[in-house]
């Protein structure tokens, strides 16, 4: 990296190894260290990196070499563009961060060890450089595996786990979210990265942050003089995938008590005369029937708890389901990250469109759906309907023939249109992640902060020391603006969009199991696939 920034990966060095390492600004023992690697004999992949040439002696004195980095190396560099080119200037400002000079002969290691403790070292650099070089939006990065980073960085698993959490101890990654393989998806989830725009790491710039904070969603149970109880709560920032979980599961179990009650009903009408008379002293039906609908009225409110959270309803029933089929109560953060990075995209490259109402689920910004789809390991299925002035000669054709056969019909048959068809679970995170921005934007607008220019936004999750000892984040909104110096303190505030008193958390990674269970039980006939016919229609 260091040569293809001062040198030029094209251009050679004629000198010593001593004298390269200097102008690369490294120690002799930093470059040894590198060059053993790119030199490193592989067989007949000898010299695959470094090209050495051997100059002709020109008076006395050791003969003078020239090296440079061999023709197919990078020939190989340029197949392999920066990913994403959100991040250039902080890329080159970390390629000019150099570690300690040759000159600091000074022999204070405990200055030098705290210095080093709290400044970035040639593989944390490397590391952040590899982040940014994949980010899918400013400061975000969801596409990048840990088996990618190995083979990009030539790091092992646990040098990668130790550079990572140093970045989080610096606040450079304000917020690191695992991956992991879901059996139920299917789907190998990739880590989720999201980088501290504002950090001094990237540079002197005049980017500064406002932030809005959004309480913790449910607290520990605490006992008070008004409550006498526990308390439960549940923010929208930080509980709206939560929601839609326990909206799924109440439907089921919905569903589960009223087969169940009607089982029974049925079942006492078909018992004889005796037997029902002996039934009828062991239970009284009347009794029965209202201890069912003393648990209907329980999950129903949930119900409705959970609803008063979420978008309309027409977008929760054909990905629901699905959501509950492939993922668990190990997903949930994951899933509340990626609605959270999708809420932000829109913030951030929509605003207009959210405040005047469009960029809904029934025309979804593409680019963010497709996106969506992508990081739930759904392929996206849609097709791009062609506008006329660029239309190509196959839809051409296709419109002539279409014409044609219209000769032959009716005169009421209407053209037929192509429209994008995207994947139910897509179209559930999607409206979620609409839904939160919009909520956002009321928040920003309201509080004063809508009429900064070119925001980038990003949802973090913090822990705040709390008296009870939640261990639950409140939310950090922090939108990163390009503002002058003097523009004073970062302003900070505290909103809270009126919590449904429920800990929906706990109530459906509860009940979720039970009713996985119930789903997966049920037979695979043609019953079954007449009963879905609504819910695809």
């Amino acid at each position: 990296m260091q040569w293809a920034s001062v040198i030029g990966a094209d251009q050679s060095f004629d000198g010593t190894l001593k004298d390269l390492f200097m102008s690369l600004g490294m120690t002799y023992a930093q470059g040894r260290r590198a060059w053993g690697c790119l030199i490193k004999k592989h067989g007949e992949r000898q010299n695959q990196f470094i090209e050495i040439e051997r100059l002709p002696i020109k008076g006395p004195g050791r003969p003078a070499v020239r090296y440079r980095l061999s023709a197919k190396f990078v020939k190989e560099l340029q197949k392999y563009p920066l990913s994403s080119t959100h991040h250039v200037e902080e890329i080159a400002t970390l390629t000019k961060t150099t570690l300690l000079s040759a000159e600091n002969k000074n022999k204070d290691l405990v200055r030098d060890g705290r210095r080093r403790r709290s400044r970035l070292t040639l593989p944390n650099r490397w590391l952040l450089m590899v982040l940014l070089a994949h980010a899918d939006t400013p400061g975000v990065i969801t596409s990048l595996g840990i088996s990618t980073i190995r083979h990009l960085t030539g790091m092992s698993r646990s040098r990668i786990d130790r550079q990572l959490k140093k970045l989080v101890d610096l606040g450079i990654v304000a917020h690191h979210e695992p991956g992991r393989y879901s059996h139920q998806a299917k789907k190998r989830k990739t880590s989720i990265y999201l980088l501290d725009l504002a950090h001094p790491s990237f540079g002197k710039h005049t980017r500064t942050p406002i932030t809005i904070v959004s309480p913790p969603s449910s607290t520990k149970p605490e006992v008070t003089e008004s409550t006498k109880g526990e308390i439960k709560r549940t923010e929208l920032v930080g509980g709206i995938v939560d929601a839609v979980m326990t909206a799924g599961v109440c439907s089921l179990q919905i569903e589960a008590l009223l087969k169940e009650y009607n089982a029974n009903k049925g079942s006492d009408s078909t018992v004889s005369d005796d037997t029902k008379d002996e039934s009828k002293r062991e239970h009284d039906p009347y009794r029965e029937a209202k201890k069912y609908q003393e648990r209907y009225n329980e999950i129903k409110m949930v119900f409705d708890l959970a609803l008063s959270m979420l978008p309309s309803t027409r977008y929760l029933e054909g990905g629901v389901e699905e959501l509950l089929k492939r993922y668990d109560v190990e997903d949930a953060n994951w899933l509340l990250t990626s609605v959270h990075i999708d809420t932000c995209r829109l913030l951030t490259s929509s605003w207009n469109e959210l405040k005047e109402g469009c960029s809904g689920p029934e025309q979804p910004q593409h680019d963010v759906i497709v996106a969506t789809a992508r990081r739930l390991g759904i392929t996206p299925e849609y097709v791009i309907e062609t506008k006329p002035e660029q239309e190509s000669e196959w839809a051409s054709e296709k419109a002539d023939n279409y014409t044609k056969a219209l000769d032959d019909k009716p005169p009421t048959v209407e053209p037929i249109t192509e429209q994008f068809s995207y994947h139910p679970l897509a179209l559930l995170f999607y409206a979620l992640s609409h839904h939160l921005a919009k909520q956002l934007q009321r928040d920003i607008i309201r509080n004063g902060h809508g009429d900064d220019e070119a925001m980038t936004y990003m949802l973090v999750p913090v822990f705040p020391n709390s008296p009870n000892g939640s261990t639950l984040p409140a939310f950090q909104l922090r939108s990163y603006g390009l503002r002058s110096e003097d523009a004073g303190k970062e302003p900070t505030t505290t909103i809270s969009r009126s919590p449904v008193s429920e800990d929906l958390k706990t109530y459906w990674q509860t009940h979720h199991q039970d009713c996985l269970s119930a789903i997966n039980d049920e037979p695979d006939d043609g019953t079954e696939s007449d009963a879905q016919e609504p819910s695809d229609a």
